[in-house]
């Protein structure tokens, strides 16, 4: 008799147990749900001052960041590894090295950032785009959220409260700047936590009375999102043939997650150890004229299943240029830096207007 009460009390509790679980998921999701983010397909940001022109001959560089959180030390559960994010003394190391090297790129024109923490638990809570604007005063600086969740997972260690985003610092002040959402991403519940992906356009005065164009863009990852990239690419492919055919400068940079087209893992310097994704962008996403821009000779992103070790970690390239005709391509060059500050090394570019 005593078996059976004891039995059945375990039996309860374990009834209990997995009501108060399912109870604590409703209401979890249902939370989660109602504040999910949910910008607008295009979204006006700010510019205060007057619109300046741009210079016949422009340098940009991109870079993905990583948060300043995916130092060469650092690997990622996500990807295969077990860290969640870096001690707060190695992420300061990191913050301070992203901001250094930004320091070292001389004065370009503009620069496209990926991957800036605003308000997050993964990078400290560390407000990157104010930082950078503090530290950078004489850039037109502009931001763009894709990037605004509660993360559960890890279970034991849940990756919390992630806010992020692009960001375009210019020399010269804009007509205008908004944040165009892609109209594809993952369905519920996946999109309750991850990116809500954009790119961020800006349009310049030149000369001849046309635009500059410029469009910072950080297109989906991870092998279950080929799909949704290739919706991506549609969008940005009819946006910048309607740009185009007005006569206007189109400049798309970013971190694409994807190889370009015809790329050549050969070509990489000896000591990486290069993968390529697939399927890499499409031949035919590029019509006549346009042209990618990089440098054939350097990978611009690690994998994040182990800390960086040359020659053992796999890299690959996917951060890189896309061109008009009416552009000339100078000179593309990644800044090889080790990986030491991001998962990702910079790339810079010089161009010139042709008209």
């Amino acid at each position: 008799m005593a078996g059976k009460k004891i039995a059945g009390k375990i039996l309860r509790f374990i009834l209990w147990l997995a009501i108060t679980l399912i109870i604590i998921i409703i209401v979890f999701f249902s939370w989660q749900t109602a504040n999910e983010y949910s910008p607008e397909p295009v979204d006006a940001i700010s510019v205060k001052d007057t619109a300046t022109e741009v210079a016949d001959t422009i340098a940009l560089v991109t870079w993905n960041i990583g948060y300043c959180g995916l130092g060469a030390g650092m690997d990622f559960f996500y990807e295969g590894g077990t860290m969640v994010r870096p001690g707060k003394e190695t992420f300061d190391q990191y913050l301070g090295g992203v901001t250094y090297r930004l320091g070292t790129f001389g004065t370009p024109d503009f620069i496209f950032l990926q991957e800036v923490d605003t308000l997050a638990k993964r990078s400290w809570y560390t407000n990157q785009y104010r930082l950078f604007c503090t530290q950078f005063p004489d850039y037109h600086s502009y931001f763009a959220l894709n990037y605004n969740a509660w993360v559960p997972m890890p279970v034991l260690q849940p990756m919390g409260k992630v806010q992020a985003g692009l960001m375009l610092m210019g020399k010269a002040t804009p007509v205008m700047v908004e944040r165009h959402a892609f109209n594809s991403g993952y369905t519920w519940p996946m999109s309750l936590f991850m990116l809500k992906r954009c790119y961020l356009l800006a349009r310049y005065k030149t000369g001849n009375g046309k635009q500059l164009v410029l469009i910072n863009t950080h297109n989906s990852a991870f092998g279950d999102a080929a799909e949704i990239r290739e919706k991506e690419l549609s969008q940005l492919k009819t946006l910048m043939l309607e740009e185009y055919s007005k006569g206007n400068y189109v400049v798309i940079g970013g971190d694409w997650n994807q190889n370009p087209a015809m790329f050549d893992s050969t070509a990489i310097l000896d000591h990486y150890l290069v993968k390529t994704i697939q399927p890499p962008i499409p031949a035919d996403f590029l019509p006549a004229g346009w042209q990618y821009a990089y440098d054939p000779q350097y990978p611009t992103n690690r994998d994040v299943d182990i800390p960086y070790t040359d020659g053992k970690t796999k890299t690959t390239l996917i951060d890189f240029f896309v061109l008009s005709p009416n552009l000339g391509l100078i000179s593309a060059k990644t800044i090889p830096n080790g990986f030491k500050e991001s998962d990702h090394q910079p790339v810079s570019m010089k161009i010139v207007l042709k008209d």
